[in-house]
């Protein structure tokens, strides 16, 4: 995220070109008599929770169905005297 500094003059002056700016991720931090007195940033937006909760019960047991086995066949028993062949 880039950050641009300038006075409060200017701020006041470039109010509206600032907050275009801030809404496409720069942070604009104001100045007064070389003091910071105030940063503009971007909102950060909420997580949704509740369609995370949602989701998350939705996928619950989709997994159950498969072994390790059937993915990988080295997972096996006596799978380790095939490993020389390799």
């Amino acid at each position: 995220m880039s950050t641009i500094r300038l006075s409060a003059t200017s701020a006041r002056n470039k109010f509206f070109e600032l907050l275009n700016q801030v809404a496409l991720g720069t942070e604009v931090i104001i100045e007064k008599d070389n003091k910071e007195i105030a940063v503009l940033s971007p909102k950060i937006k909420k997580t949704d929770w509740k369609n995370i909760l949602k989701a998350s019960q939705g996928l619950h047991g989709v997994l159950k169905d498969y072994t390790f086995t059937e993915i990988s066949p080295s997972r096996k028993k006596g799978s380790w005297k095939h490993l020389g062949k390799w």
